[in-house]
């Protein structure tokens, strides 16, 4: 099915959230992502896979707060963005191949499911880049044995830190104690290229796209724009697509990016029944203000 042909009312009709499988290392930043995505300061609510809240009678970050939180059957959620649903897990570091055994069982179990809200709609990996270890054994395990690295997006986190680390290489390197931004920026990413980029590129699928998140996602002016940009790009199924455009709430620039290519296509296809030049204008114009309303009406609800 052509991605223009479809309409945001009746996909969310049939799959109201955007499910998404978040993976990394411990201190990898995977929390501070997906509060960034949904624009929240607080932490998810719980829900187990079917839908019940999981009330925690404990302490925030005692062990069955963190238990419950990297269960990866269990849902994480936002109260400020329902639209998306997360699940998280340990990171392979501290379950090792039994871990990555677990990930890889869920992601092939939500393949299966028959419905579109019951599957995995993408996989986020977060990897810090300020780290002497790019790829643990696991993690090797995870995108060169098996068949999923064609789905994961990969998320280069800690950008500071490789900033610094690049900072120091020039310095080194050149004698000079004050180099250009733009210097330092470059060789942060060859540093981006040779230790992490070069090595997944060697994968069978490599991985649908990287994002490299520049800033401290923590600070308020910072955002996931990018993340949410390339991960509509890197989806091969239409109603996907849409799914995510009209899930998210933060990038109002892309819901105006696919209202328009949906109103040129919707257009082309008017175009071939033989209808005037002026006639597709109209139709266009009527494309794009239906399906802006839709998205302007949902971010401000």
């Amino acid at each position: 099915m052509s991605f223009t042909m479809l309409d945001p009312v009746a996909i969310r009709a049939k799959c109201h959230r955007f499910r998404a499988l978040i993976l990394g290392r411990a201190n990898a930043g995977k929390t501070t992502v997906l509060k960034k995505v949904c624009n929240s300061t607080e932490d998810p609510e719980i829900h187990s896979p079917n839908g019940t809240k999981i009330e925690l009678e404990t302490v925030e970050g005692s062990a069955s707060v963190l238990r419950g939180i990297h269960d990866i059957e269990n849902q994480l959620i936002f109260k400020s963005h329902p639209g998306y649903i997360f699940h998280d897990s340990r990171g392979f570091e501290s379950g090792s191949k039994e871990e990555a055994d677990k990930v890889i069982e869920f992601i092939d179990s939500r393949g299966r499911g028959k419905r579109l809200a019951e599957q995995l709609h993408v996989i986020w990996y977060c990897m810090p880049t300020e780290t002497t270890r790019p790829l643990l054994a696991a993690e090797e395990d995870f995108f060169f044995k098996s068949d999923v690295c064609g789905k994961v997006v990969v998320i280069f986190t800690k950008w500071d830190g490789l900033l610094t680390e690049a900072l120091t290489a020039v310095i080194d390197e050149s004698g000079d104690d004050d180099p250009s931004d733009e210097a330092v920026v470059q060789r942060a990413d060859e540093m981006l290229e040779k230790n992490f980029m070069k090595k997944l590129g060697k994968a069978d699928p490599g991985p649908a796209a990287y994002v490299r998140l520049k800033g401290d996602m923590r600070e308020p002016m910072t955002d996931c724009n990018e993340l949410i940009e390339e991960t509509v790009n890197a989806l091969s199924d239409d109603a996907l697509q849409m799914l995510l455009v009209s899930v998210q709430q933060n990038n109002l620039d892309l819901s105006i990016k696919y209202a328009i290519l949906d109103a040129m296509s919707q257009t082309q296809i008017e175009g071939i029944n033989n209808q005037s030049f002026p006639t597709m204008w109209v139709l266009m114009i009527q494309q794009i203000s239906y399906r802006m309303h839709w998205d302007i009406s949902r971010m401000s609800g």
